[in-house]
């Protein structure tokens, strides 16, 4: 397995951010990751592992950032073997997992069978680490060498994410095995109260003005 090293910061801009997401004053951000795995399924490089890390940008495993995954869902296929655990990495495919950024590197890994599609909850707290650069929280896919599918991604991942107030993320695509993945950041509860209370004055706003175009 390939680490990815604590600079990853300066590396994520220079392969371009996707996507910022804005948290303003929140202390962790959720997504949803669904990766399209179609053309792993019979593949002669499985069986496959799912990687995550997570890498403590001063280098000191300070532990103030965790990542929880949960919530997977792998089509036809499904976990297999036994989880791989270092540092502060816990869990297995078939409940959840957790990583904290209590050494340099810490990392999960664990084959699975592979279906058409896999997907999974990935909870990401956003504390602003003291060193040179930002905690960072990745996912690769393995193959049966344990080495990462090449991707279009920063360090062969799939998915980074740079951690802090307004996390920087990056994904990766691979062109053969031919897997995509998408990360669709999950409103909090407050805001999905919000949007909630402003679709309704917008409809009571256009109801209003119909009923006074009819009056």
């Amino acid at each position: 397995m390939k680490r990815l090293l604590p600079f990853s910061l300066g590396l994520a801009l220079g392969a371009g951010i996707l996507f910022a997401a804005q948290t303003g004053s929140a202390a962790s951000v959720e997504y949803y990751v669904d990766i399209n795995t179609a053309s792993l399924v019979g593949n002669a490089s499985g069986p496959f592992s799912l990687d995550f890390q997570l890498n403590d940008g001063s280098g000191t495993g300070d532990g103030n950032n965790t990542a929880t995954i949960n919530n997977f869902a792998f089509g036809s296929g499904g976990a297999s073997g036994t989880a791989n655990l270092s540092g502060g990495a816990s869990g297995d495919l078939s409940s959840a997992v957790t990583l904290t950024d209590t050494s340099a590197f810490n990392e999960f890994y664990q084959t699975f069978n592979t279906g058409s599609t896999l997907s999974f909850d990935v909870t990401l707290t956003l504390n602003s680490d003291s060193g040179p650069a930002p905690d960072s929280f990745a996912v690769a896919i393995l193959d049966n060498t344990l080495s990462n599918i090449p991707t279009s991604g920063v360090g062969d991942a799939y998915l980074l994410v740079n951690l802090g107030p307004t996390p920087g993320v990056v994904i990766g695509s691979s062109a053969s095995p031919a897997v995509t993945l998408s990360a669709t950041p999950v409103p909090e509860p407050g805001s999905l109260g919000w949007i909630s209370m402003g679709l309704l004055a917008l409809g009571l706003h256009q109801w209003r003005r119909t009923f006074n175009q009819r009056s």
